[in-house]
C-alpha cells in the first residue's frame, strides 16, 4: 500500500457546494476503490493525503490532477505503508485553516 499526500490551489469560482460535492463523491468513489484518506480544504488551497493499493492511488491521483476546479497540483511526499492512518474514513473533510490533521498523518 501506499500513502501520498498532495496540495493544490483552488479555482477562484469554486463555491462551497462545489466543494461538499468533491467530498461527497470522494467518499462514495473511494470506498468502492478501498482507498482512505483525508481532504482539508482552508476556502483557498486543498491538502489531500490518499491511502490505498498503489495502482489504485496513482491512478486516482492522475484523475485529480486533471480536475479544472483547482491549479497548482503539486505531490509533497508519498511512502510505503503497511497500515492506514484513515481506516475509517473513505474521506475525512477537514474544513479549517490548519492542514496539520492531513500533513501530520504522513509520519504515521
Amino acid at each position: 500500500m501506499i500513502r501520498l499526500l498532495y496540495f493544490s490551489t483552488a479555482r477562484a469560482s469554486l463555491s462551497t457546494s462545489d466543494v461538499t460535492d468533491i467530498v461527497t463523491l470522494s467518499q462514495k468513489k473511494n470506498a468502492e476503490r478501498g482507498v482512505t484518506g483525508a481532504l482539508a480544504f482552508n476556502g483557498r488551497n486543498f491538502c489531500q493525503l490518499l491511502e490505498g493499493d498503489e495502482q489504485v492511488v496513482r491512478g486516482l491521483v492522475q484523475d485529480i490532477e486533471k480536475d479544472q476546479r483547482h491549479s497548482g497540483f503539486k505531490i509533497i511526499d508519498e511512502k510505503a505503508i503497511d497500515t492506514r492512518h484513515f481506516a475509517d474514513w473513505s474521506m475525512l473533510f477537514v474544513n479549517e485553516l490548519d492542514f496539520s490533521t492531513v500533513i501530520n498523518a504522513m509520519q504515521a
